[in-house]
């Protein structure tokens, strides 16, 4: 594995770390039912994404197939504003948060396509970015539920 790629796959990591530790601390600073389940699942999701991520280390990923099918962008994110903190949000402040942090994600991922030598590497943020567009594609499908059409 490249140089290139080890670092990558260890900043992929470190990001879900930190992700993860985000919507944990975040759960223990509202009292809305709604927002501490969606953080409580936001957090088991990073956790997953990590060992995941942990598991490309350890095998020959590139070899592999993925789906590569579209993900339709809602573009909800990107047209509402609202802290980056969870201190206190709503279940709708909470879906925010993550919808936008997703979008940095698929933002920063793209970024490092674009830089990067390595090819392995560079597939690599393809398939991130993928990933990263279907979290927050299903972040804006349950927004759409909740909250379609309210102020």
């Amino acid at each position: 594995m490249s140089d290139e790629l080890t670092e990558l796959l260890e900043t992929a990591m470190y990001k879900e770390i930190a992700a993860e530790a985000f919507y944990s601390a975040g759960q223990n600073n509202t009292d809305d039912a709604g927002a501490k389940s969606l953080m409580k699942e936001l957090a088991g999701d990073e956790l997953r994404h990590l060992e995941i991520l942990k598991g490309l280390k350890d095998r020959d990923w590139e070899k592999g197939q993925w789906n590569k099918k579209e993900i339709p962008n809602l573009m909800i994110s990107e047209h509402l504003t609202t802290s980056d903190k969870l201190e206190g949000t709503s279940l709708q402040g909470t879906l925010v948060i993550a919808m936008k942090r997703e979008q940095q994600a698929v933002e920063f991922y793209s970024r490092m396509t674009s830089v990067l030598r390595d090819e392995g590497a560079k597939s690599l943020c393809e398939r991130l970015v993928h990933e990263e567009l279907k979290h927050k594609y299903r972040l804006e499908l349950l927004y759409d539920d909740l909250f379609y059409g309210e102020d």
